[in-house]
This record gives structure tokens, C-alpha cells and sequence, in this order.
């Protein structure tokens, strides 16, 4: 899952609107109704998209890489001759290949090959987010809702020569902390792997990044510890949503999606669900027996997110938090770990150090599927 931008949005703009024309030509009233709904929620997105495209147009922008990771990391492949024990470099992380396979050579005419580390099957959170260089861990201002009071009121003028007191707002913020966490994995790997520029190519492409890419989305969901990188699920100041829905999982973001545009006054971007409520909201049909997404992967507006560390449904503005990558980039290493020496192997070591940086914590709203599950009070109860 890419940065979210407006001309994927407008994409799927124009293919919902040629699914109403169709659908009005086919007197499908109610297919067509359903279809302007989803339009219109779009078009509130992409009006935010665009406005926050802008701002990013106009802030200092990172150097582009022509060149996949691993090749920066091991340099051209015309001038790759071995890598040595002790091999360090680090860079930034680019587009990917995609996933290969790694061929191990054989003084035979069998071809014995091994399959490469597969990327997940699903998307994940942290991957909406835009990533920003940082030194360390970040200390900013984070918009404090809970201390916030007043509002503007009528003057009451002056009454028998005294003034009347105008009303008070207060407006605040704190400040917080994005802490840096590193996270890091080694590949065990033969000596002879150092002089084979491919099979260095699919390790440091797919098995490191994927497993670093991986945990850190996880960090970035359930990361509690005070020192390290606090999810967005234990950040302070995040909404939740426990209305009991009976697994109306449709209806429920559609709610969620107003409780961020009321509260914190942002327009939601996406809407992460586990696959689970994916399952379910893709085989939902309506009384009529429509499908009611149309198996499109936008849902009231917002690009969906399937994430297998989501507990349930996750709403909300991508551009209110920020990945910051300490340093930069990630780092690959070659060295001895234990009795490797002896052994004639080595490891090749990846590791980054990244924290979350959550400027709007209320432009975040969280459900989880155990509460959306639980059954509405039946009407009149308690009367």
C-alpha cells in the first residue's frame, strides 16, 4: 500500500461513476443511489487530498533514488566483486523489486532453487503513514483536546456602566514524544553467498526488509513501552468507537468516519479493518441482494487497509502522524555470530531505528471487533 494521492482517487472516482451510468441505463435505482454515496464521500477525500498534496509540494523534499535498495547497498553489478567480513552500508529504502527467487548453483544439469521470503498477502498501516528524516527521538507539540474549554459567545455589552466579560477560549497543546526504537534480524549465510550478487540481492531486498517492515508495522500498532515506539492503539488522546453493532461493520465506519470529522475536525484518508471484517463486509448483501461495496476497496471515501494486526477497525487521517526514520536508513552489516568462525557461515545483519510521530491523536478512531460484535440493546429495553 502506497502514500495515498488524489490521482488514485480520482481513479476510482471515474470507475465508480461509469457503475452508475450503467446502472442507470439498466433502471437500477437502487444499485445507482448506493453508487452516488460512495461518490460523494470521495470527493470530500479527495478535496482533503489535494489540499494536503499541496502542502507536501512546498516542504523540502527527500533525494529520489533511481536504484532499488539493494543495489545501493551492494553498488553497480558491473563492479560488485565480493563483499568482506565486516561490510557496512546503509540507505535509504526505495522501491522494491518484486519478489524472486534465490538459485543456488549446482555442478549438475538440476537446477536446485530456493524460493525467496514471500511479502504478505495483506497490507499494513504504517505504510499510509509519509516518513521524514529525524536525529532521534522527536519531541513536538500534539494537539491536547482534554484541556481544551470554552467556546465564543454573545458580548452582553455593558450594563449600568460595567462591561461584561467575553467569553474565554483556551486552546491547547502539549508536548510529546516520538521515541526511536531500532529494530533489527540477521540471515545466517555461507561464505561463498558474499561473492554471488544475486542471491545477496533477493536476501537484503525481500527476507531483511520484509521481516524489518513486518515487526515494525506491528511496533507501530501495539508498541506500549515508555522508552520505545508507542502504537497508535496506546497513544493518548485517540478515540474509540464501542457502540454495540451487531457486526455492522459498514455502518459503523460510516459513524466513525463523522466522530473524526466532528471531533477533530480532519478528513479521514483510509480505514484499516483486519481481514476478518474485510471477509465480512465483502460478502454482505443488502436486502435486494447487492453486494453493498461493490467489491471496491474504498469505503465511504477512504482508501481501505487490510491489516492482519488491525483488531478490528482502525479510521483516519494518514497526514496526522508521520513515520520518522532516525538517520535516514536502514543499515546492512556482515559479520560472526557465535561459532560461525569455525563454520564457514556468516550473517548478514538489517536493522533501522524509526518512531511515530502522532501530531492529531484524535484524528485517529478505533473499534475493535469484539465490540462491534456485541449485540445492539434491543429497542424499549430497560422502559
Amino acid at each position: 500500500m502506497a502514500i495515498i494521492n488524489s490521482k488514485q482517487l480520482w481513479a476510482e472516482r471515474n470507475r465508480l461513476a461509469e457503475e452508475q451510468r450503467k446502472a442507470a441505463d439498466d433502471k437500477d435505482e437502487s444499485k445507482a443511489l448506493v453508487l452516488q454515496g460512495q461518490i460523494e464521500q470521495l470527493d470530500i477525500t479527495i478535496g482533503h487530498v489535494i489540499e494536503e498534496e499541496d502542502a507536501l509540494r512546498n516542504a523540502p523534499k527527500p533525494k529520489q533514488h533511481k536504484d532499488s535498495f539493494g543495489v545501493r547497498i551492494l553498488g553497480a553489478r558491473d563492479e560488485f566483486h565480493g563483499l568482506e567480513v565486516g561490510f557496512k552500508a546503509s540507505a535509504e529504502v526505495g522501491p522494491r523489486n518484486a519478489a524472486s527467487v534465490v538459485t543456488v548453483g549446482a555442478p549438475t544439469e538440476i537446477e536446485l532453487e530456493i524460493p525467496a521470503k514471500l511479502p504478505g498477502v495483506f497490507q499494513n498501516f504504517a505504510s499510509t503513514l509519509i516518513e521524514t528524516p529525524a536525529a532521534g527521538s522527536v519531541t513536538y507539540k500534539q494537539r491536547d483536546k482534554a484541556n481544551e474549554s470554552g467556546a465564543p459567545a454573545t458580548w452582553a455589552g455593558v450594563t449600568g456602566g460595567t462591561s461584561a466579560t467575553k467569553a474565554q477560549v483556551i486552546y491547547a497543546w502539549k508536548d510529546a514524544v516520538a521515541n526511536k526504537e531500532t529494530i533489527a534480524g540477521y540471515v545466517p549465510i555461507s561464505k561463498d553467498t558474499l561473492m554471488d550478487y544475486d542471491e545477496l540481492l533477493d536476501i537484503i531486498e525481500h527476507d531483511l526488509l520484509l521481516d524489518l517492515d513486518e515487526i515494525t508495522n506491528g511496533k507501530y500498532w501495539d508498541g506500549s513501552d515508555s522508552t520505545h515506539i508507542v502504537g497508535i492503539k496506546n497513544t493518548p488522546g485517540i478515540q474509540t468507537f464501542t457502540e454495540a453493532m451487531g457486526g455492522m461493520y459498514f455502518d459503523a465506519i460510516r459513524m466513525m468516519r463523522t466522530k473524526v470529522m466532528r471531533n477533530a475536525r480532519r478528513i479521514p484518508t483510509h480505514v484499516a479493518v483486519s481481514p476478518e471484517v474485510r471477509e465480512a463486509i465483502d460478502l454482505y448483501k443488502t436486502e435486494t441482494g447487492l453486494y453493498q461495496t461493490l467489491g471496491s476497496d474504498v469505503y465511504w471515501g477512504m482508501q481501505v487497509v487490510e491489516d492482519v494486526s488491525c483488531p478490528g477497525i482502525l479510521v483516519y487521517d494518514s497526514f496526522a502522524a508521520r513515520r520518522r526514520a532516525i538517520h535516514g536508513g536502514t543499515t546492512v552489516e556482515i559479520g560472526y555470530v557465535n561459532d560461525q568462525f569455525i563454520k564457514n557461515e556468516l550473517s548478514i545483519l538489517g536493522e533501522h531505528t524509526k518512531a511515530l510521530q502522532v501530531r492529531y491523536p484524535d484524528a485517529f478512531c478505533l473499534a475493535t471487533q469484539t465490540d462491534l460484535d456485541k449485540a445492539p440493546a434491543a429497542a424499549g429495553a430497560g422502559a
